[in-house]
């Protein structure tokens, strides 16, 4: 069995912090840099410092709940309703429409939100049409969830109004 005194007594022996680097220019004009010292290498003072910022160069997913999120995806964008569009739900219902670009990847799912309450779609349908909703604000959301139901994508939350349909000959 390995003890790890002595793997970490070698480790911080051989840490960066404790190396001596030398640097030298030679007759054609180069420079060099070296951990040897020659006659005429001069020593280099070199200082390790923390990064700032965000450590992880990926993200795992939005920050929040109305943050578009592509992940894998060049594209996920509702294209209709439109913001804050003022719509008359008909017999036939709501159109929708959605932008998914490349199509959805194996293993990932498709699911709509709509004031909250998610709603699976089924297949990879990217037209389709709401009914049943009432009148009133509506906020409309779609995440592409992967197996393991961790959000993989998400658009950007769309709102938008349906007022109820007029009997003919009624003004607004």
């Amino acid at each position: 069995m390995l003890r790890p005194a002595p793997i970490l007594l070698s480790l911080l022996v051989c840490s960066p912090s404790n190396a001596e680097i030398y640097r030298w220019v030679d007759a054609e004009g180069r420079v060099h840099f070296s951990d040897r010292q020659t006659r005429e290498a001069e020593r280099v003072d070199v200082r390790f410092s923390a990064p700032t910022g965000s450590t992880s160069s990926a993200s795992l997913g939005p920050s929040s709940p109305d943050e578009a999120y592509r992940g894998p995806y060049a594209a996920l964008d509702i294209l209709s309703p439109g913001l804050d569009e003022i719509l008359t739900e008909s017999e036939s219902g709501i159109p929708v429409s959605l932008q998914i670009d490349p199509s959805l990847i194996g293993g990932h799912r498709l699911l709509l939100l709509l004031d909250g309450n998610a709603l699976p779609v089924e297949g990879a349908h990217t037209q389709f049409k709401l009914t049943g909703l009432g009148a009133g604000r509506h906020r409309l959301q779609f995440q592409i969830r992967g197996a393991d139901d961790r959000i993989v994508a998400q658009s950007a939350p769309r709102t938008f109004q349906v007022r109820q349909p007029r009997a003919p000959g009624q003004l607004p």
